[in-house]
């Protein structure tokens, strides 16, 4: 969850990157229950968030991520147009517009990062709480209730680092096994498989290493393991940033600024699928894709990833992999390629200005001011999923956003122009549910100085505007 950027000033060591995976045998001590209170984890957050990248003994300024709007206080380069990839087909006539409403519910958590709807039951559910809690809910009525939970107390929760994301086994039904994803450490993104049945303190200790990608020299706690899921074939795959080590997106032997497909054993580690481009050597087994900076959420749809990528200066990006061994040129440029040689990469899907004067923030009356830029995105609704109230309006478009600005965007998965859908401040999470409707999740207390509030979780209700 990208939330500041590594000073301009700071320096990179060049060449090729540590070895950047491993998966091992240790198990972490876990504790007996969920026991901590509201009020304690919200003196936590504050804490955190306040100090923020303290720990860094560089003298070098801290600049947050993306610029800030005020032009007074802007880097003095030229502003990029707002969508410099060609929109050649125009917006539906009838397009998606959404509300965001909040629905009643008792998980308690401050900062939600993700959700998953559980298949084979009835409407159960579980969403992650960025500092370790993993809360089991079933929708009831109008709301959500809350089944149960347990903590990961390993999880180190510093700026974009914490428990971030979560996939669902597709053979839940039988074997009730979950994915997570979290940063044990400033260094290191785990991926580790639990056994969601019975008592909820028991889950912890079901703990199954998967994949773990570190880098030793890692800076700060940024850019980390992002969203993960399971593909058409059942391969797990997952996206991981760039640790504020440019090179590591560079380099085909770190899985590091990458995109990454594996096949859980069930005795734990990792198997690598057959299509994989690197099986020879030439690179990290698990790359898929490469050339990304802190690429936050993405999906699989139909045969293709799309993920967003948070910018450093001038552009955020999304981009779209229908092929192995691409590579999408970061660290040697962000957004469309500039003049120049950019041979061997691949240009965005889509990709957009980071100022205030960027049309898509002028397009979204309801507009959260803020100097940072963070981009989403999330996946059009499942068609298989109950009875759609969307009358078909979300089967083919994907939304993104900014989670710092609140602006949600639609656009078809042909391309096209993108429209104006809603507003949603900091938006972390969707999936559809077996009503039909898409449920979405956001931070609650955010930022700093917000009144504490637990996260919301939201009904995506169709509307016109």
């Amino acid at each position: 969850m990208p939330t500041e950027r590594r000073p301009a000033s700071m320096g990179c060591v060049r060449g090729r990157s540590l070895p950047g995976a491993l998966f091992t045998g240790r198990f972490p001590g876990w504790s007996a229950g969920l026991r901590l209170g509201v009020v304690m984890r919200a003196a936590t957050l504050m804490a955190l968030l306040t100090a923020s990248g303290c720990d860094d003994t560089s003298s070098a300024p801290f600049d947050p991520i993306g610029r800030p709007a005020d032009a007074a206080v802007a880097p003095q380069m030229p502003e990029p147009e707002s969508d410099p990839t060609p929109e050649p087909e125009p917006a539906p006539e009838q397009p998606l517009q959404l509300d965001f409403v909040p629905i009643e519910h008792d998980a308690g958590a401050l900062r939600i990062t993700d959700l998953a709807f559980l298949p084979g039951t009835d409407g159960e559910f579980v969403v992650l709480d960025k500092d370790g809690d993993v809360i089991h809910m079933r929708l009831d009525g109008d709301g959500a209730i809350r089944l149960g939970a347990f903590r990961l107390d390993d999880v180190w929760s510093e700026s974009d680092a914490g428990l971030i994301s979560v996939a669902v086994d597709p053979d839940f039904a039988q074997n009730r096994f979950i994915y997570l994803g979290y940063t044990p450490s400033r260094q290191a993104s785990v991926i580790r498989r639990y056994r969601l049945a019975g008592d909820h303190d028991a889950v912890p200790a079901s703990a199954v290493d998967v994949f773990a990608a570190e880098e030793p020299r890692a800076p700060r706690s940024w850019h980390n393991i992002g969203k993960m899921g399971f593909d058409d074939d059942g391969v797990l795959w997952a996206l991981f940033g760039d640790k504020v080590i440019d090179e590591n997106a560079a380099d085909p032997h770190s899985p590091l600024g990458a995109l990454v497909r594996l096949v859980p054993l069930p005795e734990g580690g990792f198997d690598v699928p057959p299509d994989n481009p690197y099986l020879d050597g030439s690179g990290h087994p698990t790359v898929y894709a490469k050339g990304f900076r802190s690429p936050w959420t993405g999906f699989w749809w139909r045969g293709s990833f799309v993920l967003g990528d948070v910018g450093l200066d001038r552009f955020e990006e999304i981009n779209r992999i229908d092929a192995p061994g691409l590579n999408f040129g970061w660290p040697d440029f962000e957004g469309p390629c500039p003049a120049g040689d950019c041979a061997g990469t691949e240009p965005p899907w889509l990709s957009y200005g980071r100022g205030g004067s960027d049309r898509f923030v002028l397009d979204d009356p309801q507009a959260t001011s803020s100097r940072l830029r963070s981009v989403w995105v999330a996946p059009p609704r499942a068609t298989d999923a109950g009875p759609d109230p969307y009358d078909g309006r979300w089967d083919e478009v994907m939304l993104f956003g900014d989670a710092f600005v609140g602006y949600v965007r639609g656009r078809s998965m042909g391309g096209g122009e993108s429209w104006p859908v809603g507003h949603l401040h900091f938006a972390t999470a969707f999936a559809t549910g077996p009503d039909g409707y898409v449920y979405a999740t956001a931070l609650g207390t955010w930022p700093v100085d917000a009144p504490v509030v637990p996260s919301p979780i939201l009904r995506a209700v169709p509307t016109e505007r």
